[in-house]
């Protein structure tokens, strides 16, 4: 036979998981047959056919143990991308559980906020024909009750169905869950860390108010930034948290960058890229008088385009009032920002 054909008659012999240990059997059952049919008189004879019998006797033990090998190898293999896909299963039932119930707490909110529209309606019209002082005192009376119903139900249903994490502040949680419908609103993922008690913050730094207008008039500029970019994978993270006895706000979003005239601008006037969406530049310019008021700095933070956030706004009451901007693009920031209360640096 020509060497191509006969290497293609052992691969093809080779795809059988026996043939390795059945070679060298075979090998072994020709040696015994030679030792016990030799006559003594021809050795040359016998030393070839041993010889023969010792090759195929190696090259089966050789194929004997590359199959179990290879067998081994495969198994181990499946076995790995069996546990990867168990794992990717086990998160997507995870998630889909978590959308679920998301989605019918969601669901419960918007069939009430439904029913309340058509009273809030009503009441309105009425308070716009009334004449009547008391008439009028009467129904704002009766709108502000509504509000806080609404909000205690909604405080219940944050309790009982735990959709975020508790802030240790009912009010604020309140705040935050209304965000958390407002980001969903526009199919955006929210969601909240909250590694320390919030309260601490509120007695020792800045009102109750103050912190709920700043992280509600941030978290709402992370909606429209993300909701700028036409996205379906939107996400925003906002953080609670205390690393060496020094309380930090976060906001992270996977929204638009600022732009270069915004952050020149930001803090000294009113300025806002996205009029159309429901921007109006005054949230920042009241953050500001926030953290002045309490000595906080304030840290932007830009990350380049691959990874999962695109910035994070951070606010860290450590009593210094710093401005910083930590970003990818620090080159052209410094270049185009002409500003001596803002430091930028690498990120």
């Amino acid at each position: 036979m020509k060497i191509k054909r006969l290497k293609n008659g052992l691969a093809f012999f080779n795809n059988s998981d026996n043939f390795g240990i059945g070679l060298l059997i075979s090998g072994f059952i020709f040696l015994i047959i030679i030792l016990l049919a030799q006559d003594g008189d021809n050795y040359k004879s016998i030393f070839v056919y041993m010889f023969i019998g010792l090759i195929i006797c190696c090259i089966g033990a050789v194929i004997w143990i590359r199959t179990n090998i290879t067998r081994h190898y495969k198994s181990r293999l499946q076995q790995k991308a069996d546990e990867h896909f168990n794992s990717i299963i086990a998160e997507k039932d995870s998630n889909i559980e978590e959308l679920t119930k998301s989605n019918a707490f969601l669901s419960k909110i918007v069939h009430r906020d439904n029913h309340l529209m058509s009273s809030l309606q009503y009441s309105l019209e009425e308070l716009c024909n009334c004449n009547d002082k008391q008439k009028e005192s009467k129904i704002i009376t009766e709108l502000l009750t509504l509000a806080k119903e609404r909000n205690k139900l909604v405080q219940k249903e944050q309790a009982e169905n735990k959709v975020l994490a508790s802030t240790g502040n009912s009010v604020i949680d309140g705040a935050l869950l209304n965000m958390y419908i407002k980001a969903s609103a526009h199919e955006i993922n929210f969601d909240l860390i909250a590694n320390t008690d919030i309260n601490y913050l509120i007695n020792h730094f800045l009102s109750q108010t103050e912190l709920e207008t700043l992280l509600c008039d941030h978290i709402k500029d992370a909606v429209i930034a993300v909701e700028s970019t036409g996205k379906r994978n939107g996400n925003i993270l906002t953080s609670v948290s205390s690393v060496d006895g020094i309380y930090e706000i976060s906001v992270s979003d996977n929204g638009i960058e600022f732009e270069t005239d915004t952050l020149q601008k930001l803090g000294t006037e009113r300025v806002t890229t996205h009029k159309e969406s429901g921007g109006n530049g005054i949230g920042f310019m009241t953050t500001f008088d926030t953290l002045k008021n309490s000595k906080a700095s304030l840290i932007i933070t830009e990350y380049e385009p691959d990874k999962p956030f695109t910035k994070t706004v951070t606010f860290r009451f450590d009593g210094q009032g710093n401005f910083i901007i930590r970003s990818y693009r620090c080159k052209i920031l410094k270049e185009k920002i002409i500003r001596e209360d803002i430091l930028i640096t690498y990120n």
